[in-house]
């Protein structure tokens, strides 16, 4: 919808925007809030639901690939209208899934269809005229922050009021509502036949080299000391992904529009943008672990406390737009050093958690992550494209998108092994405790038999392994926190030396 002088009714039009980005980040915020009930109901192990992880990842990478061209053929809003509808099926699938296979095939339709929720709603941001872009660019942030802020509230309720399966059937209203909106999206997209060139060797190139890294990530941190040979196929991998980015450099008409986005600017901020979207996975994966399993909290208290870092986003998002606009930010490291350190005290303040902490303390923690991934971000992406051209910014957010879906599996397969390395580590010490003849079991079921009379030996053993299982996880996570308090110090001190964001 636009007015006489061909500008959109903003308001509206960033409603559509919204709707649209919404969609995917609802889906993947209830699912990995609820991800040991989704292993639970189709019977995987974390291995298994990394795979379904990779499965969508990978699928979404190939789709991002091709959305430019997808976008020429189709036009963005029958492009955006047919993919609701295919994540609509995904979502079916997944929630009629008695088993891994079903499940994992189902977020493989779903990571198709989702390409082009994320590019597309950016895209039609980037044609509003330019004095409209600030307030449609902070929309963009609320839908992003305000969808992952919803997705651990809706997970929470879908749990309560049902099954797991609710948490795949419950996005199909929002995936209807995201329909509707992108009827306001533009009906064709303005490009030349070079865009149309993705020869299908070179689509094959692409696939092979990401299914293949995307595995290996999946599969390192599992037995990679025990099979040396995936070093061979990981250095492949890398070598096929080198070939097919030299390939479409070099192609007759792509050569310009492709060398801005080897740009140094370009590619560092491509790392920052890794780590954040990294940090930001892990924490919506491993934090559910931590307040409902290690702390006791309830799941639709867990849902809430999780929702208060993307609202704490929100709230930071605005407050940096408001100081954008009035110009007092006038250079980019300040900000990227102050949401590291941001990062830093919350990881601090997260390991030192206990049994006694309550919802107030917690709720404050919570609000550091969230202007962590605010701060940090606003302040990357204005980094990163500067030196894009206008003609070459599809392109560049495209490939922008491809590494997020990365680092966003990736996170989720290396947070599932990083707790089972340490489970592994503490339980290992903890048995000690319950060896036949230690003074710590002796005395732990003195207590017991004192304390609740009427319970017999074995459910007093039961509780106390119950509780040595808990303890044991609890540890796991805060060393979590632990490492990602040093990880943000360090990129703190990073920041501090680098020269190109300034």
């Amino acid at each position: 919808m636009q007015d006489q002088s061909g500008q959109h009714k903003l308001p509206l039009y960033m409603l559509c925007i919204m709707a649209v980005t919404m969609v995917e980040f609802l889906q993947n915020g209830m699912l990995n809030f609820a991800a040991s009930d989704v292993m639970g109901g189709i019977g995987a192990g974390p291995e298994e639901f990394s795979y379904a992880a990779m499965a969508y990842a990978s699928c979404a990478v190939l789709a991002i690939s091709q959305q430019r061209r997808l976008r020429l053929a189709f036009g963005p809003r029958r492009l955006i209208r047919g993919s609701m509808l295919l994540f609509a099926a995904g979502a079916v699938v997944c929630g009629m899934a008695h088993g891994p296979a079903g499940f994992i095939l189902g977020r493989a339709v779903q990571g198709i269809a989702a390409a082009a929720f994320f590019t597309g709603a950016r895209v039609e941001v980037s044609r509003l005229a330019a004095e409209q872009r600030t307030p449609a660019l902070l929309g963009f942030g609320y839908a992003l922050l305000g969808g992952s802020a919803l997705g651990p509230l809706l997970g929470s309720l879908a749990l309560g009021a049902g099954s797991w399966r609710w948490l795949c059937f419950g996005i199909l209203p929002w995936t209807a509502a995201g329909w509707l909106a992108s009827g306001l999206f533009a009906e064709t997209e303005a490009g030349d036949e070079h865009d149309r060139e993705m020869t299908s060797p070179r689509l094959l190139w692409l696939a092979v080299a990401i299914l293949l890294l995307q595995y290996l990530i999946q599969q390192l941190p599992y037995d990679f000391f025990s099979r040396p040979g995936w070093l061979l196929a990981l250095l492949a991998g890398v070598l096929l992904a080198s070939l097919m980015w030299l390939r479409r450099v070099s192609t007759a008409g792509h050569g310009a529009r492709w060398r801005q986005l080897g740009q140094k600017r370009y590619l560092l901020g491509l790392a920052y943008y890794f780590f954040c979207y990294t940090m930001v996975a892990a924490n919506s994966y491993i934090m559910p672990l931590l307040i409902q399993q290690g702390l006791g909290f309830s799941v639709p208290t867990t849902g809430l406390l999780l929702s208060v870092s993307f609202l704490a986003g929100m709230l930071f998002a605005t407050v940096y737009a408001f100081l954008l606009q009035r110009g007092l930010v006038k250079t980019l490291r300040p900000p990227m050093v102050l949401g590291m350190l941001l990062l830093g005290a919350y990881g601090l303040l997260m390991s030192g958690l206990n049994q006694d902490t309550g919802l107030g303390r917690l709720a404050a923690i919570l609000l550091l992550n969230g202007g962590f991934m605010s701060v940090f971000i606003i302040a990357v992406a204005q980094g990163t494209f500067s030196a894009v051209e206008e003609g070459a910014f599809a392109h560049a957010y495209q490939t922008k998108n491809m590494l997020r879906q990365v680092a966003l599996s990736s996170a989720v397969s290396l947070s599932t092994v990083f707790i089972q390395g340490r489970n592994a580590l503490h339980f290992s010490r903890l048995s000690e405790r319950f060896a036949d003849g230690s003074p710590w079991l002796g005395e732990a079921m003195a207590q017991m038999r004192v304390t609740l009379p009427q319970v017999d030996a074995s459910t007093a053993f039961g509780l106390l392994t119950s509780e040595w299982s808990r303890q044991t996880l609890m540890l796991s996570c805060l060393e979590f926190f632990r490492l990602q308090m040093w990880l943000g110090l360090a990129m703190a001190l990073l920041l501090l030396w680098q020269r190109t964001f300034r």
